[in-house]
């Protein structure tokens, strides 16, 4: 057999072999985006405070915190219906001069509670000695949960019924799903005025705080991709 017929005949069948793992040329495919979305109760209040204490050398002001974070958690964890958890612990260099001045150090405790009353009294006890960062409500994972399985088959619904719409709009008899995506909304803590909360005059005395929860969106959005059967 001639050269020249041998790699005509090889190159065929290279091209072959390539055009054979080729995917299919795709038509009629169409991306959309449903959603469903409701009002949830924030049930679940979550407060960060810290303790921080400043001197010449490190030992001192670590000694400091570490016993303002010991009475902070001794007096939280005596309520029950409270969650407890301590946060970074940090210490750092003060400069002045381009030479160490001095050392700052301080820790966080972050509490949650599902009874606002309660966690109000706390905050403004524990303000006696610790300084708030934060406080917000938020939907605890359980009563996210109660809404997901509902939220997601309505926004699936209506996902379906307008790719059935789209589908009749373009004169096809259906479609068939391609892609989908299905994401749930996560939100952060709802953050609550600091005003009443912040470290108060000398005496020390904070009034407990009361707050309102109120509710937040959770929205379940479907996308996804469908392609369009033959007409």
């Amino acid at each position: 057999m001639p050269v020249s017929l041998l790699l005509t005949l090889v190159l065929a069948l290279f091209t072959g072999s390539v055009l054979a793992h080729q995917d299919p040329p795709q038509y009629n495919r169409v991306n959309l985006n449903e959603s469903a979305n409701t009002e949830v109760e924030n049930d679940l209040l979550v407060a960060v405070l810290f303790a921080q204490a400043e001197g010449g050398d490190a030992a001192a002001p670590a000694d400091e915190v570490n016993r303002l974070v010991e009475w902070a958690v001794n007096v939280a964890t005596s309520h029950p219906e409270v969650k407890v958890q301590t946060l970074g612990y940090r210490s750092s260099a003060m400069y002045g001069k381009n030479s160490i001045r001095g050392w700052r150090v301080n820790q966080s405790l972050r509490l949650e509670s599902r009874d606002s009353r309660v966690l109000g009294d706390l905050i403004a006890q524990l303000q006696q000695q610790l300084q708030v960062q934060s406080i917000g409500y938020q939907v605890s994972e359980e009563e996210r949960r109660r809404h997901l399985d509902g939220l997601t088959a309505e926004a699936l619904s209506r996902f379906q019924a307008r790719a059935e719409h789209i589908a009749r709009s373009l004169g096809h008899s259906g479609y068939r799903v391609v892609r989908l995506n299905i994401n749930d909304s996560r939100h952060n803590p709802m953050p609550v005025a600091r005003g009443m909360m912040m470290e108060t005059s000398a005496d020390r005395s904070v009034a407990p705080a009361r707050i309102e929860a109120g509710t937040q969106q959770m929205t379940i959005s479907v996308n996804g991709e469908i392609e369009l059967n033959a007409k």
